[in-house]
């Protein structure tokens, strides 16, 4: 793994862009989901942080390739391509897999 290639990408305006896109999707499910969802109250909390522009697209990009190895590897296989070569399905699976744990940590702040 080449860390420099995947901050490279995180830091990347337009993949970073992409993952806002998504952020604001995954959070407008997140307002919408059967409030008896375990942490419920905390992944909504979150989705509104995020859905008020609060949060900060560039370390969620980071979150997102760090936690996802199939988005790294992508990267990693072209980092001139600054992941436009990640699907934006495999970024909303990522995002709504590490969601819980973002609003864990910003609930215990």
């Amino acid at each position: 793994m080449a860390a420099i290639d995947l901050i490279a990408t995180a830091s990347n305006d337009e993949f970073a862009g992409r993952v806002m896109m998504i952020m604001f999707k995954v959070a407008q499910a997140v307002a919408t989901e059967d409030p008896a969802t375990e942490y419920h109250a905390e992944r909504m909390s979150y989705a509104e942080m995020v859905i008020r522009g609060e949060e900060k697209p560039k370390l969620v990009s980071a979150h997102v390739i760090s936690s996802n190895p199939t988005i790294a590897a992508a990267i990693e296989s072209d980092p001139g391509a600054y992941g436009s070569n990640v699907p934006d399905g495999d970024i909303e699976f990522a995002l709504a897999s590490i969601w819980t744990a973002r609003s864990l940590a910003f609930a215990a702040v």
